[in-house]
């Protein structure tokens, strides 16, 4: 059997909208079987996503005892039939339906003080039932990053590892029975310990396993506290709005994005915890350099900033240190330099092979895995990948044991990149210009 595909149309929403009986016969074709659509938002006369793409339901909020917001944006009603025409159309082939950041175009309602919802996990069920209550198409919803701690050390798109813990934290910290001023001392620690690394800690304690790396950084009991913090916090959110999920009228899956495996430790999401809570875990097959969420990438700003806070130590010093923090390990990588140089069939062998079969050991049942895979450009703003190494990441996927992907997203999918999709999971595409045609190609021209 053919891995399954399944296919993210980002916004804006109309392109596909528009022409989706034959859109969804060449994906059908391809090996596409469900796709991710979303936010909920169409674009207003500027060209601005502020409308939201279904009816308001102050009663979704009112039946969890929370007063609703007014909404003041008129709706678009054509688009919202041919948004449900599209869904009944794609329903009717059988396939699997997800809506991108559920609350995008929510009417929303003031939340519960704290101490009757620590997690916020009521008024975030109540903008669910809005808004699945406005489409009985769609099977569930995925949050992107949601509950992630900051992975990156320096600072870059929106957080820094070892940033000060904000007031907001702070107030929700003792709600949930945490004490900020000790966080705030276990995040410092190691912060400090960051910036004072000396070649002759680097070079005995190293990359040799966990009690050296205890010694590398100083972890201290403050710090453990810090860390554990981090994970537990994010599972007991995710727990509670889980409770609150189940108890809507019908079933909604439940889905949420993170990044890939080796990050998971700093980004504190457990996936093996988060086999309890979520249905479907769509984890970031992101490996690009630069931009952001890319493998590469975020490797490089960590070796990069641990440099410039310890001149002291090498490059290979600095690989040495991300090695023993976050267990990342790049073949035939020694120097920042060969980060420049594409990605050699080892890193598929080896690194892409070991992620996958990192997150689904962590799973109860490999369907639950299904991987955003990407190569770069925008909307990440990375280094491209190529179609090779697009056909790299799903052949090492797949031997790995994955049943299942998704592809991020059809505005920037080339047609070598849906020539390897079609072929690996479907039927291979004829490319005839005058049929379906991947957006980020141009067709070729008939003069």
């Amino acid at each position: 059997m053919s891995m399954q595909a399944w296919m993210r149309i980002g916004q804006p929403l109309e392109p596909v909208m528009n022409d989706y009986d034959r859109i969804f016969d060449a994906w059908e074709a391809g090996g596409i079987r469900g796709f991710v659509f979303g936010r909920t938002l169409f674009a207003d006369t500027r060209g601005q996503f502020t409308i939201p793409a279904f009816p308001a339901n102050p009663q979704a909020y009112r039946n969890r005892g929370l007063e609703p917001n007014v909404r003041q944006i008129e709706p678009h009603l054509a688009k919202e039939k041919l948004l449900h025409d599209m869904l009944d159309n794609a329903k009717a082939r059988g396939w699997s339906i997800f809506i991108f950041a559920p609350g995008s175009g929510a009417s929303g309602a003031k939340s519960l003080p704290l101490e009757e919802d620590a997690y916020g996990a009521v008024l975030m069920a109540a903008v669910w039932d809005e808004v699945f209550g406005a489409f009985p198409q769609v099977d569930g919803g995925i949050m992107d990053g949601w509950t992630e701690s900051a992975y990156e050390l320096r600072w870059h798109h929106g957080n820094a590892v070892f940033a000060d813990i904000p007031e907001s934290a702070k107030v929700q910290a003792v709600a949930r029975g945490y004490d900020p001023a000790r966080l705030e001392r276990g995040m410092q620690h190691l912060r400090k310990r960051f910036r004072n690394l000396t070649q002759a800690q680097v070079r005995y304690y190293g990359a040799h396993g966990v009690l050296s790396a205890m010694n590398l950084f100083d972890i201290n009991e403050d710090a453990i506290y810090w860390l554990r913090w981090r994970r537990e916090d994010g599972i007991k959110t995710g727990e509670a709005f889980r409770r609150e999920l189940d108890k809507s009228s019908r079933k909604i899956l439940l889905a949420n994005g993170p990044r890939s495996a080796v990050f998971s430790g700093m980004t504190a999401l457990d996936f093996h915890a988060w086999d309890k809570i979520v249905d479907i875990l769509l984890v970031k097959h992101y490996f690009w350099h630069r931009g952001f969420d890319g493998m590469y990438g975020t490797v490089a700003r960590w070796v990069s900033q641990i440099h410039e806070w310890n001149p002291g130590l090498t490059e290979q010093d600095c690989f040495t240190v991300v090695k023993a923090w976050l267990g990342v390990d790049l073949p035939e990588v020694n120097s920042l330099a060969d980060m420049n140089l594409g990605f050699p069939q080892a890193f598929f062998d080896q690194v892409v092979t070991v992620e996958t079969e990192r997150a689904l050991a962590a799973v109860s049942e490999p369907e639950k895995i299904v991987p955003w895979i990407d190569t770069g450009r925008m909307p990440h703003g990375g280094d491209p990948m190529t179609a090779g190494d697009l056909h790299r990441i799903l052949k090492a996927s797949e031997d790995a044991g994955l049943k299942r992907f998704l592809f991020h997203n059809h505005a920037h999918l080339t047609s070598a990149e849906w020539c390897v999709i079609s072929r690996i999971c479907g039927t291979p595409w004829d490319e005839n210009p005058e049929g379906y045609w991947p957006p980020a190609t141009p067709k070729p021209s008939s003069h």
